[in-house]
């Protein structure tokens, strides 16, 4: 997998040697719907490339990432520190279950990743995980190495991860396993501004793969369209069930506390709400979370066009482009109507746009039309409820 998935998003320009901001620090609020599903998580029963060594900071004498785990208790929350926890909002918008068929020789079933059970059609449970630090102090890791035993290097990313720093399990709503648990290694890095109404956290991404860590105030996030992002739920039977993903459970990293560290998501297999992206999105997932076309709800099926099998072509509802007409900002999502899996979700999809030709309406290009000789366009306002209008045409180079 090219390193350059893992690039951060900017949601600010950026000035070069721009400086970093450390005014006086505060913990970074947690928004309503975190706190609603992260608090008293273990009830069981919640209500739902890098840059140049002349940019690239110092390593620290002494990184947390070279430490043992620590045998003492959990930081005095009032010492200072990062704050690692977790966003279930954006988990619960992006989840979806969808198939895929994995080659004997695939990364997946590589004996360091393991994120699939055998060679073939699988069912896998899809979701993003994003982990904002709220805590008072950046958390900084350095380069990784070789010679370090907490990273290992990812065939399936192509770059180094922080061993262990996420758990995934699925369980049964009494806490019960069902798929064990499955440790999952990150690239930590500065992915986006979380909290950016905080003049005291800096605009500018400070970490990348090659130097790793997470600013205060700022995210990393595993979207669900990466590989591994997944549990294999082959052979799990429909019903209900609770997505469990923890962060540092060996407290490898130090933090401010670690009792945030825990999301517990239920979910319904079998629930037609999972096998498309056109159901409402869920009530207690906010605008924050669900802005972009990584979300697996709240999409329109606009309709079907044929195109012609094998040829390149561009659709969208741009006129800049000189495709359609938009109103509003909208994304577009195009699939293949006739996928054997069903289901339109952003890993499966042939493409998707949410801004084109200086205007914010989109564009998707250089589609590939399937042999069924149809796609299924799906459209939706950046901003979830916003009122757009998408018309959309295509058109062959």
């Amino acid at each position: 997998m090219d390193a350059a998935l893992r690039a951060p998003t900017q949601w600010r320009p950026i000035a070069a040697g721009a400086a970093y901001a450390r005014a006086v620090p505060r913990p970074i609020a947690a928004p309503a719907a975190l706190a609603l599903w992260t608090a008293a998580s273990a009830c069981g029963a919640p209500p739902d490339a890098a840059p140049g060594d002349a940019s690239a900071p110092a390593p620290p004498d002494a990184s947390p990432a070279d430490a043992a785990p620590p045998d003492t208790p959990a930081p005095d929350a009032a010492a200072p520190g990062p704050d690692l926890t977790l966003n279930a909002a954006r988990a619960i918008a992006d989840l979806s279950v969808e198939g895929d068929t994995f080659a004997a020789d695939a990364c997946e079933l590589d004996p360091a990743e393991a994120c699939v059970g055998a060679p073939g059609d699988r069912r896998l449970l899809r979701f993003a995980v994003e982990t904002p630090n709220l805590g008072l102090e950046d958390l900084q890791l350095g380069r990784p190495s070789a010679d370090n035993p907490n990273y290992v290097f990812s065939e399936c990313h192509g770059h180094y991860h922080f061993e262990g720093y996420a758990v995934y399990r699925l369980e049964t709503p009494a806490g019960d396993l069902v798929v064990p648990g499955r440790k999952q290694a990150f690239c930590l890095l500065d992915w986006q501004k979380y909290a950016a109404d905080d003049p005291t956290v800096s605009d500018s991404a400070r970490y990348v793969c090659s130097f790793q860590g997470i600013q205060r105030g700022w995210s990393d996030v595993y979207e669900a369209r990466l590989p591994c992002q997944f549990l294999d739920i082959t052979g799990v039977p429909d019903g209900d069930y609770v997505l469990a993903i923890e962060l540092n459970a060996e407290h490898r990293l130090p933090e401010m506390r670690y009792d945030n560290n825990v999301a517990r998501i239920p979910v319904r297999l079998g629930d037609p709400a999972l096998s498309g992206p056109t159901e409402p999105c869920p009530a207690e997932v906010d605008a924050y979370s669900t802005r972009g076309a990584h979300r697996e709800c709240g999409w329109d099926a606009l309709g079907t066009w044929e195109c012609e099998p094998g040829r390149r072509l561009r659709i969208g509802c741009a006129a800049a482009c000189g495709l359609g007409a938009c109103t509003g900002d909208p994304m577009l999502r195009v699939c293949d109507p006739a996928d054997p899996w069903g289901n339109c979700s952003a890993t499966r999809a042939l493409g998707a746009n949410d801004d084109a030709c200086g205007s914010a309406c989109p564009r998707v290009r250089d589609v590939v039309c399937p042999a069924s000789g149809q796609l299924a366009v799906y459209a939706a306002a950046r901003e979830l409820g916003a009122a757009y209008t998408c018309e959309v045409d295509l058109a062959y180079p």
